[in-house]
């Protein structure tokens, strides 16, 4: 389900790096600016391991946060463990952005999003680009409240709802303000803002604060064997190189200037063929995420026309591949591994009223060993599937 595996950024050795608030610039007679997100006092740095060259994974995240925007890097980043945070400093004269991988893992975990992660790292980054970490002033709750906003404007834009741009601030937030961090409540309007100034720049098919994560209908009791649904994989649901599908092979179809953003079809925002980007197909659905050669290829979100979210998860060549979740419009989901748009590999299948099935898939149904599970957790049948149905 996470977007950002924090875990297993590869870093490149460079020798020991030491910091802690007290650090001092060499080029100023200031004392170095250290933003620490949760408002604690910022723990001392020692790290073995430096990004001297681009670090994949860690640096493809920063990109995407960037792109949507237009800003270039201007920083470098780095992971330090048992920091317990991620902040924004200046170390030895070059801007970082520092990061403990296990912490940002854990507050994707409690607030069951990865858009928590996402805006944490936008906060910091948010810093830099507004010069907070090199102005000599030290950490300020206008600094702070500045880079909230950046981080609500920046998630709008990657396709978060307003809800779900909250969800690092509500679980890490103080409820009372401190020398440099305002309270939890002005931080959460400060994002609230940003959030609501690029709705108005770059309105959603939604609507203006209109949350986008699916609702979850109650359905009607348990079904024999329960049978699982299949993703929509036709045409144009699924953006491919084929000129009938979502993307266009030639170029992206321009909205006319007089179209209400509800009525804008073709690539809205960004790089829709080779970058990051976003894409309305004539059916209204809505793909934000990752392109290459004018197909979706990366990370990505596809909406339904309504605006609840579809899937969440990898791409390859246009189609759903690999790890990712698909919300049914029944209120069932499918969170595993996906090949040609549909359920492949080993997956769970939620069910809407709890009941959850773990086990193998393939074309999208279940074959090969698997187990039901009632919602209260008592395993209700298990054994070996074909074609969907139970065979023993």
């Amino acid at each position: 389900m996470r977007m950002l595996p924090w875990l297993v950024v590869g870093l490149v050795s460079a020798g020991k790096l030491l910091a802690s608030p007290s650090s001092h610039n060499p080029h100023s007679d200031h004392p170095s600016f250290t933003c620490n997100y949760t408002g604690a006092r910022a723990p001392q740095v020692v790290c073995d391991q430096l990004i001297s060259r681009s670090n994949g994974h860690a640096e493809r995240v920063v990109d995407r946060i960037l792109k949507p925007i237009g800003l270039m890097r201007n920083f470098k980043i780095m992971e330090c463990t048992n920091t317990q945070n991620c902040f924004a400093t200046v170390l030895q004269g070059q801007r970082f952005i520092i990061y403990d991988g296990a912490f940002m893992q854990r507050i994707e975990t409690v607030t069951d999003t990865d858009w928590s992660a996402i805006s944490i790292m936008a906060h910091e980054i948010g810093h830099h680009l507004q010069g907070h970490t090199i102005d000599g002033k030290g950490g300020q709750p206008q600094k702070e409240i500045e880079a909230d906003k950046f981080s609500g404007f920046v998630l709008h834009q990657l396709g978060a709802s307003l809800e779900e741009s909250y969800a690092a601030i509500r679980a890490l937030g103080s409820e009372h303000p401190t020398p440099t961090h305002p309270a939890r409540a002005a931080r959460m309007e400060a994002i609230r803002k940003g959030w609501l100034e690029a709705e108005e720049l770059y309105p959603r098919l939604t609507g203006s604060g209109r949350v986008s994560k699916p609702a979850e209908p109650k359905t009607s009791g348990p079904v024999a064997q329960r049978p699982v649904a299949a993703p929509t994989t036709n045409a144009p649901s699924v953006a491919t190189r084929n000129p009938d599908a979502s993307v266009p092979a030639a170029r992206p179809v321009p909205a006319k200037p007089a179209a209400s953003a509800a009525s804008r079809v073709g690539c809205l925002s960004g790089d829709c063929q080779n970058g990051f980007g976003v894409f309305v197909s004539t059916t209204r659905e809505k793909y934000v995420g990752e392109f290459a050669e004018r197909a979706r290829h990366g990370q990505g979100i596809e909406y339904y026309p309504d605006g609840k979210i579809k899937y969440k998860g990898a791409f390859a060549e246009g189609e759903r591949a690999g790890f990712g979740t698909y919300y049914f419009r029944n209120g069932d989901r499918y969170v595993g591994q996906f090949s040609d748009s549909a359920p492949n590999g080993k997956g769970t299948y939620y069910f809407s009223d709890g009941d959850r099935f773990v086990g193998l898939f393939r074309d999208g149904k279940r074959n090969g060993f698997g187990v039901l599970y009632h919602a209260d957790g008592r395993r209700q049948e298990s054994g070996e599937y074909e074609d969907d149905e139970l065979t023993d």
